[in-house]
């Protein structure tokens, strides 16, 4: 019972992972049985092992595939499409998090900026009050963007060895 268990804890940690980001949990059970298998799995093979139907899956495999959770291959002389995983954590956390988080905040700065433009034209002390705080907003707005635009484009670790680092050395380089 040891392996199955393990296999169910595994597949259940992902597809919380996907509830958590805000996906569906097919995407974690998905990418569960991708991380889990040897050698890449076909459409049909992840059907099966997920209990959910082809239609489900395909659909889903195309949403994991563009946004980087899967990655799609095809075997010589094989007419199917194989999918695997990146095995690395970092990969998933990056595809799932860091791009709805990056997402998140772009939407956040187009409202702001919608927002901003209304009040153009309004005097008053409320229109500068609301005006002051959007700005704030928006600074600090900008500042994650970057941040996660920053994560996105180097690896996770180092960025992060680099960050600890300046901050037990006090904020120094």
């Amino acid at each position: 019972m040891g392996i199955e268990e393990a296999r169910r804890i595994i597949m259940e940690h992902f597809a919380g992972a996907a509830r958590r980001f805000g996906l569906n949990e097919l995407y974690g059970y998905i990418y569960g049985v991708l991380f889990l298998a040897k050698d890449p799995l076909s459409l049909g093979e992840v059907a099966e092992a997920t209990g959910y139907s082809l239609s489900h899956v395909s659909t889903a495999l195309k949403f994991m595939e563009r946004v980087g959770l899967v990655v799609r291959l095809k075997k010589p002389g094989d007419r199917k499409v194989y999918y695997t995983v990146p095995k690395l954590l970092r990969d998933w956390r990056r595809a799932t998090y860091y791009s709805s988080l990056l997402e998140d905040v772009r939407q956040t700065r187009m409202n702001l900026e919608r927002a901003l433009k209304e009040l153009e034209g309004e005097d008053g002390e409320e229109a500068e009050s609301i005006r002051k705080a959007i700005e704030f907003v928006m600074r600090k707005n900008a500042l994650v963007e970057r941040i996660l635009a920053f994560l996105l484009e180097h690896d996770n670790e180092v960025v992060l060895e680099r960050l600890l680092n300046c901050l037990e050395s006090g904020g120094e380089r």
